[in-house]
């Protein structure tokens, strides 16, 4: 699972947070007439395997007007939106018909089936939002449209919705701090620019009665996707306008120590731990102080495995890279 999915996937699967975001992408005369009381997650996925990285869904279901209906959350996480995607929309709402069908073969009707697009690319959405933009031929022959299968899908475009928007979503601070990662962190300018308008939904995170996971869950995020720019720089960014947040930025970093030795272990060879550590070690030295000079990367390369292990320990608390490498 990628990291945009993983990020999207701990907030929204969770009932609340998805009927928050119901309320704030639908119409209030169709959100009336749900009972999101009883929202319900379904188990299932009905994206293709080798699309997974591309885009994730969530399916739920909740009663409209008494019957029985679903919310489809396609999540699009690749920087440009997919030209095809009212067609791969209606392959996976065709499945989930499918499936409800296979569990209930007497039914004589299809349950209704919203549809919702998330979108988080910088350049926002600029692909056809209805099936027939898709069909060639139906301007110049309009008799057949109406024999051809149509559809139009609700786009959350989250770089078309400023901080105001945002913030103003009828959501708790964890899914409402996830929207703005999701739409701001792959920019770190543009993460570090809206950064001040969001400290107070950040600081309800650090709460003592908050889940320290969905905190870790967005800082990793932001290191993951944040490219090649330091921890360290980060780090500092957000200290300076969250103060409470410096003893919260270590966990990640650790993490990702912790993923690298796991990842050797795996191997269940010596060398992979220790190239595991190698390989780790150089990416967290860079996160914090960016770019590793020649004599660095030799120096990690030489690294024997207790250095190594030594090395790693310090590259959280060090102030500077060479107090890393200090004997």
């Amino acid at each position: 699972m990628g990291d945009h999915d993983t990020l999207f996937k701990r907030a929204f699967s969770v009932p609340r947070h998805a009927a928050g975001l119901i309320r704030a992408l639908l119409p209030a005369a169709l959100v009336a007439r749900m009972d999101l009381s009883k929202l319900e997650l379904v188990r299932a996925s009905f994206v293709d395997p080798e699309l997974r990285e591309r885009h994730g869904d969530l399916v739920f279901r909740v009663p409209i007007d008494g019957k029985m209906a679903f919310i489809y959350f396609l999540v699009e996480h690749q920087s440009e939106p997919h030209p095809l995607m009212a067609f791969r929309l209606l392959t996976y709402i065709q499945r989930l018909w499918a499936a409800i069908l296979r569990e209930d073969s007497k039914r004589k009707t299809l349950p209704l089936v919203v549809p919702i697009v998330i979108h988080h690319g910088r350049g926002g959405w600029n692909e056809a939002r209805t099936l027939h933009e898709l069909v060639e031929g139906l301007d110049e022959m309009p008799e057949l449209r109406a024999m051809v299968p149509n559809f139009e899908m609700l786009i959350d475009d989250l770089v078309q919705v400023d901080d105001r928007g945002l913030l103003e979503r009828p959501l708790e601070a964890f899914p409402k701090v996830a929207l703005w990662v999701l739409r701001d962190a792959r920019t770190i300018e543009a993460l570090f620019e809206s950064l001040s308008p969001w400290a107070d939904e950040f600081r309800q995170l650090l709460a003592p009665d908050r889940d320290p996971e969905d905190t870790g869950t967005i800082l990793r995020y932001i290191l993951r996707v944040a490219g090649d720019v330091s921890f360290e720089a980060i780090r500092q960014k957000f200290i300076e306008v969250i103060p409470e947040v410096e003893a919260a930025m270590a966990s990640p970093a650790e993490q990702l120590i912790q993923e690298g030795e796991e990842r050797g272990l795996k191997k269940g060879r010596q060398e992979g731990r220790q190239e595991a550590n190698r390989t780790m070690l150089a990416r967290l030295l860079q996160l914090r102080f960016g770019a590793l000079g020649p004599e660095d990367e030799a120096r990690i390369a030489k690294g024997s495995p207790v250095d190594l292990e030594g090395w790693l320990e310090r590259v959280i608390t060090a102030e500077t890279l060479d107090a890393v490498f200090a004997d």
